[in-house]
Protein backbone atom coordinates (compact mmCIF):
# COMPACT_ATOMS: atom_id res chain seq x y z
CA UNK A 1 0.00 0.00 0.00
CA UNK A 2 1.16 3.45 -0.85
CA UNK A 3 -0.19 7.09 -0.84
CA UNK A 4 1.83 10.32 -3.17
CA UNK A 5 0.18 13.78 -2.92
CA UNK A 6 1.11 16.91 -4.44
CA UNK A 7 0.26 20.03 -3.41
CA UNK A 8 1.28 21.94 -7.13
CA UNK A 9 4.50 23.32 -8.94
CA UNK A 10 5.29 27.01 -8.07
CA UNK A 11 7.83 29.13 -9.71
CA UNK A 12 8.62 31.69 -7.25
CA UNK A 13 6.70 32.09 -3.34
CA UNK A 14 6.63 28.68 -1.99
CA UNK A 15 3.99 27.84 0.26
CA UNK A 16 5.29 26.33 4.12
CA UNK A 17 2.78 23.55 3.45
CA UNK A 18 3.84 20.61 4.87
CA UNK A 19 1.81 20.25 7.32
CA UNK A 20 -0.90 19.91 4.86
CA UNK A 21 0.62 17.67 2.73
CA UNK A 22 1.49 15.28 5.56
CA UNK A 23 -2.17 15.83 7.32
CA UNK A 24 -3.31 14.36 3.90
CA UNK A 25 -0.90 11.22 3.45
CA UNK A 26 -1.57 10.32 6.93
CA UNK A 27 -5.46 10.31 5.78
CA UNK A 28 -4.81 8.78 3.01
CA UNK A 29 -2.94 5.90 5.18
CA UNK A 30 -6.30 5.64 7.11
CA UNK A 31 -8.80 5.28 4.39
CA UNK A 32 -5.98 2.69 2.63
CA UNK A 33 -5.75 0.57 5.36
CA UNK A 34 -9.82 -0.22 5.62
CA UNK A 35 -10.62 1.15 2.08
CA UNK A 36 -9.91 0.81 -1.87
CA UNK A 37 -7.16 3.42 -3.35
CA UNK A 38 -10.36 5.28 -4.84
CA UNK A 39 -11.62 6.08 -1.58
CA UNK A 40 -7.95 6.86 -0.36
CA UNK A 41 -7.61 9.46 -3.38
CA UNK A 42 -10.87 11.00 -2.62
CA UNK A 43 -9.96 11.72 1.26
CA UNK A 44 -6.33 13.12 0.46
CA UNK A 45 -7.32 15.18 -2.09
CA UNK A 46 -10.78 16.88 -0.02
CA UNK A 47 -7.82 17.58 2.63
CA UNK A 48 -6.02 19.43 0.22
CA UNK A 49 -8.92 21.46 -1.53
CA UNK A 50 -9.90 22.32 2.40
CA UNK A 51 -6.34 23.74 3.10
CA UNK A 52 -6.38 27.95 1.68
CA UNK A 53 -2.65 27.47 1.26
CA UNK A 54 -3.23 25.83 -1.93
CA UNK A 55 -4.86 26.44 -5.41
CA UNK A 56 -8.25 23.88 -5.23
CA UNK A 57 -11.10 24.16 -3.24
CA UNK A 58 -10.91 26.82 -0.79
CA UNK A 59 -8.64 29.29 -1.63
CA UNK A 60 -8.96 28.69 -5.28
CA UNK A 61 -7.82 31.05 -7.83
CA UNK A 62 -10.65 33.50 -9.58
CA UNK A 63 -11.32 34.66 -13.23
CA UNK A 64 -11.45 37.86 -14.16
CA UNK A 65 -15.04 38.64 -12.83
CA UNK A 66 -13.74 37.62 -9.44
CA UNK A 67 -15.17 34.79 -9.19
CA UNK A 68 -14.37 31.19 -8.74
CA UNK A 69 -14.46 28.41 -11.29
CA UNK A 70 -13.13 24.90 -10.14
CA UNK A 71 -11.85 21.81 -11.86
CA UNK A 72 -11.37 18.02 -10.30
CA UNK A 73 -11.29 14.65 -12.04
CA UNK A 74 -10.57 11.14 -10.78
CA UNK A 75 -9.82 7.79 -12.54
CA UNK A 76 -9.24 4.11 -11.23
CA UNK A 77 -6.99 1.40 -13.18
CA UNK A 78 -10.06 -0.16 -14.74
CA UNK A 79 -10.33 3.18 -16.47
CA UNK A 80 -13.76 3.91 -14.74
CA UNK A 81 -13.08 8.20 -14.33
CA UNK A 82 -15.29 11.08 -13.94
CA UNK A 83 -14.53 15.09 -13.45
CA UNK A 84 -15.98 18.67 -13.08
CA UNK A 85 -14.94 22.17 -14.83
CA UNK A 86 -16.00 25.56 -13.63
CA UNK A 87 -17.99 23.98 -11.36
CA UNK A 88 -19.00 26.96 -8.55
CA UNK A 89 -19.64 27.18 -4.76
CA UNK A 90 -18.58 23.23 -4.00
CA UNK A 91 -16.39 22.60 -1.35
CA UNK A 92 -15.04 19.56 -2.79
CA UNK A 93 -15.13 19.16 -6.56
CA UNK A 94 -12.85 15.57 -6.14
CA UNK A 95 -16.01 14.22 -4.47
CA UNK A 96 -18.51 15.73 -7.30
CA UNK A 97 -16.33 14.33 -10.03
CA UNK A 98 -16.51 10.63 -7.95
CA UNK A 99 -20.13 11.19 -8.37
CA UNK A 100 -19.61 11.83 -12.20
CA UNK A 101 -18.02 8.44 -12.08
CA UNK A 102 -20.35 6.85 -10.13
CA UNK A 103 -23.79 7.77 -11.23
CA UNK A 104 -23.90 9.28 -14.71
CA UNK A 105 -23.05 7.42 -18.02
CA UNK A 106 -20.69 10.50 -18.20
CA UNK A 107 -16.90 11.16 -18.12
CA UNK A 108 -17.21 15.30 -17.85
CA UNK A 109 -20.06 17.90 -16.59
CA UNK A 110 -19.47 21.38 -16.84
CA UNK A 111 -20.59 25.12 -15.92
CA UNK A 112 -23.66 25.07 -15.22
CA UNK A 113 -24.50 21.83 -15.55
CA UNK A 114 -21.91 20.56 -12.99
CA UNK A 115 -23.41 22.86 -10.16
CA UNK A 116 -26.85 21.56 -10.74
CA UNK A 117 -26.04 18.38 -10.43
CA UNK A 118 -24.10 18.46 -7.35
CA UNK A 119 -26.89 20.11 -5.84
CA UNK A 120 -29.48 17.10 -6.85
CA UNK A 121 -26.84 14.55 -4.88
CA UNK A 122 -27.25 17.33 -2.02
CA UNK A 123 -23.68 19.24 -1.67
CA UNK A 124 -24.13 21.84 -0.09
CA UNK A 125 -23.32 25.68 -1.04
CA UNK A 126 -20.10 26.64 -0.06
CA UNK A 127 -18.12 29.96 -0.32
CA UNK A 128 -14.47 29.08 -1.59
CA UNK A 129 -13.18 32.39 -1.34
CA UNK A 130 -10.05 32.87 0.71
CA UNK A 131 -7.08 34.75 1.04
CA UNK A 132 -5.20 33.48 -1.55
CA UNK A 133 -8.12 34.06 -3.72
CA UNK A 134 -8.29 37.99 -3.37
CA UNK A 135 -4.39 38.27 -3.42
CA UNK A 136 -4.47 36.15 -7.10
CA UNK A 137 -7.27 38.40 -8.17
CA UNK A 138 -5.16 41.89 -7.34
CA UNK A 139 -2.27 40.43 -9.41
CA UNK A 140 -4.47 39.57 -12.43
CA UNK A 141 -5.64 42.63 -12.44
CA UNK A 142 -2.28 44.56 -12.53
CA UNK A 143 -1.19 42.09 -15.38
CA UNK A 144 -4.38 42.65 -17.24
CA UNK A 145 -3.96 46.39 -17.11
CA UNK A 146 -1.10 45.86 -19.05
CA UNK A 147 -2.46 43.36 -22.06
CA UNK A 148 -3.11 45.13 -25.26
CA UNK A 149 -5.86 42.83 -25.95
CA UNK A 150 -9.04 44.65 -25.31
CA UNK A 151 -10.62 41.30 -24.19
CA UNK A 152 -9.10 42.02 -21.16
CA UNK A 153 -9.76 45.31 -20.32
CA UNK A 154 -13.43 44.25 -20.55
CA UNK A 155 -13.34 42.43 -17.67
CA UNK A 156 -11.28 44.52 -15.66
CA UNK A 157 -13.85 46.92 -14.52
CA UNK A 158 -15.83 43.90 -13.16
CA UNK A 159 -12.96 42.43 -11.63
CA UNK A 160 -11.40 45.85 -9.49
CA UNK A 161 -15.14 45.80 -8.22
CA UNK A 162 -15.08 42.44 -6.69
CA UNK A 163 -11.51 42.79 -5.35
CA UNK A 164 -11.61 42.05 -1.60
CA UNK A 165 -8.53 40.35 -0.03
CA UNK A 166 -6.33 35.92 -2.58
CA UNK A 167 -2.91 31.98 -3.75
CA UNK A 168 -0.77 28.14 -5.26
CA UNK A 169 -1.09 25.15 -7.61
CA UNK A 170 -3.06 22.11 -8.53
CA UNK A 171 -3.32 19.24 -6.08
CA UNK A 172 -3.75 15.58 -6.19
CA UNK A 173 -3.05 12.19 -5.30
CA UNK A 174 -2.08 8.42 -6.54
CA UNK A 175 -2.76 5.64 -4.59
CA UNK A 176 -2.05 2.18 -4.78
CA UNK A 177 -4.42 -0.61 -2.27
CA UNK A 178 -3.69 -3.66 -0.67
CA UNK A 179 -4.98 -5.69 -3.60
CA UNK A 180 -3.17 -3.91 -6.01
CA UNK A 181 -5.58 -1.55 -7.37
CA UNK A 182 -4.15 1.96 -8.32
CA UNK A 183 -6.55 5.14 -8.21
CA UNK A 184 -5.50 8.87 -9.02
CA UNK A 185 -6.93 12.27 -8.45
CA UNK A 186 -6.32 15.76 -9.68
CA UNK A 187 -8.32 19.41 -8.71
CA UNK A 188 -7.52 22.62 -9.30
CA UNK A 189 -9.27 26.17 -8.57
CA UNK A 190 -7.62 27.81 -11.93
CA UNK A 191 -4.52 30.19 -12.99
CA UNK A 192 -4.19 33.63 -12.53
CA UNK A 193 -5.72 35.79 -15.81
CA UNK A 194 -8.23 33.03 -16.26
CA UNK A 195 -10.91 33.78 -18.27
CA UNK A 196 -14.60 33.05 -17.52
CA UNK A 197 -15.33 29.41 -19.01
CA UNK A 198 -11.83 28.61 -19.34
CA UNK A 199 -10.41 24.79 -18.55
CA UNK A 200 -6.95 23.56 -17.77
CA UNK A 201 -5.54 20.07 -17.82
CA UNK A 202 -6.96 18.80 -14.22
CA UNK A 203 -10.64 17.51 -14.83
CA UNK A 204 -9.31 15.64 -18.26
CA UNK A 205 -8.72 12.16 -18.47
CA UNK A 206 -5.50 11.61 -19.94
CA UNK A 207 -4.72 15.41 -19.06
CA UNK A 208 -3.93 16.05 -15.74
CA UNK A 209 -5.24 12.53 -14.47
CA UNK A 210 -4.75 9.12 -15.59
CA UNK A 211 -5.06 5.43 -14.00
CA UNK A 212 -4.67 2.24 -16.27
CA UNK A 213 -3.34 -1.29 -15.85
CA UNK A 214 0.24 -0.16 -15.21
CA UNK A 215 0.08 2.50 -12.92
CA UNK A 216 -1.85 6.08 -12.07
CA UNK A 217 -0.51 9.59 -12.78
CA UNK A 218 -1.81 13.01 -11.37
CA UNK A 219 0.07 16.82 -12.73
CA UNK A 220 0.41 19.98 -12.41
CA UNK A 221 1.68 22.99 -14.32
CA UNK A 222 0.52 24.98 -17.33
CA UNK A 223 -2.42 23.24 -18.46
CA UNK A 224 -3.30 24.26 -21.70
CA UNK A 225 0.54 22.75 -22.53
CA UNK A 226 -0.28 19.43 -21.02
CA UNK A 227 -3.30 18.86 -22.58
CA UNK A 228 -1.81 19.25 -25.61
CA UNK A 229 0.95 16.76 -24.92
CA UNK A 230 -1.24 14.37 -22.91
CA UNK A 231 0.87 13.81 -20.51
CA UNK A 232 -0.84 11.92 -18.04
CA UNK A 233 -1.72 9.13 -20.42
CA UNK A 234 1.95 9.41 -21.89
CA UNK A 235 3.26 8.61 -18.14
CA UNK A 236 0.71 6.13 -17.28
CA UNK A 237 1.44 4.15 -20.70
CA UNK A 238 4.88 4.24 -20.38
CA UNK A 239 5.09 2.46 -16.91
CA UNK A 240 4.03 -0.63 -19.13
CA UNK A 241 7.74 -1.19 -19.41
CA UNK A 242 9.19 1.51 -17.53
CA UNK A 243 9.43 2.33 -12.89
CA UNK A 244 7.51 4.62 -11.79
CA UNK A 245 10.22 7.28 -11.70
CA UNK A 246 11.72 6.34 -15.07
CA UNK A 247 8.08 7.21 -17.16
CA UNK A 248 8.18 10.21 -15.14
CA UNK A 249 11.43 11.57 -15.92
CA UNK A 250 10.76 10.97 -19.57
CA UNK A 251 7.56 12.66 -19.46
CA UNK A 252 9.70 15.83 -17.96
CA UNK A 253 12.00 15.71 -20.54
CA UNK A 254 9.30 15.22 -23.51
CA UNK A 255 8.22 18.79 -21.16
CA UNK A 256 11.33 20.25 -21.76
CA UNK A 257 11.65 19.32 -25.30
CA UNK A 258 8.53 21.70 -25.87
CA UNK A 259 9.09 24.22 -22.91
CA UNK A 260 6.44 23.08 -21.16
CA UNK A 261 6.10 24.13 -16.61
CA UNK A 262 4.74 20.88 -15.21
CA UNK A 263 5.30 18.67 -12.66
CA UNK A 264 3.83 14.72 -11.97
CA UNK A 265 3.71 11.95 -9.59
CA UNK A 266 3.41 8.27 -10.22
CA UNK A 267 2.84 5.33 -8.93
CA UNK A 268 3.10 1.47 -10.76
CA UNK A 269 1.38 -1.69 -9.44
CA UNK A 270 4.44 -3.15 -8.19
CA UNK A 271 4.38 -0.46 -5.74
CA UNK A 272 7.21 2.15 -7.57
CA UNK A 273 7.09 5.89 -6.74
CA UNK A 274 7.60 8.35 -9.10
CA UNK A 275 7.91 12.30 -9.18
CA UNK A 276 9.50 15.21 -11.30
CA UNK A 277 9.04 18.93 -12.45
CA UNK A 278 10.41 20.92 -15.29
CA UNK A 279 11.59 23.96 -13.70
CA UNK A 280 10.35 25.93 -10.77
CA UNK A 281 8.97 23.66 -7.21
CA UNK A 282 7.38 20.55 -6.97
CA UNK A 283 5.64 20.44 -3.12
CA UNK A 284 4.62 16.59 -2.61
CA UNK A 285 4.41 14.14 0.04
CA UNK A 286 4.55 10.02 0.21
CA UNK A 287 3.26 7.16 2.23
CA UNK A 288 4.56 3.18 1.79
CA UNK A 289 3.00 0.57 4.26
CA UNK A 290 6.58 0.21 5.22
CA UNK A 291 7.23 3.55 6.52
CA UNK A 292 6.61 5.40 9.97
CA UNK A 293 5.81 9.10 8.73
CA UNK A 294 5.18 10.53 5.46
CA UNK A 295 8.01 11.80 3.41
CA UNK A 296 7.70 15.45 2.83
CA UNK A 297 10.00 17.40 0.06
CA UNK A 298 10.30 20.48 -2.08
CA UNK A 299 11.32 18.85 -5.43
CA UNK A 300 13.59 21.51 -7.51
Amino acid sequence: MLIIVHGGICKDEIPDAYDGLTRACERGREALREREAVDAVEEVVKVLEDDPRLNAGTGSFPNLLGEVEMSASIMKDDFSCGGVAAIKNIKNPISVARAVMEKTHHVLLVGEGANLFARLLGFEPYNPVADLTIKTLEKSIEKAKKETDFIYHFYLKRAQEKVRRLHLGTVGAVALDGRGRVAAGTSTGGIEMQLPGRVGDSPIVGCGCFACEWGGVSMTGEGEEIIRLGLARKIGEWMEHWSAQEAVDRGMELARRFGVFCGAIAVRKDGSVGWGENGGTLLFAYWKEDMERPFFLKRN
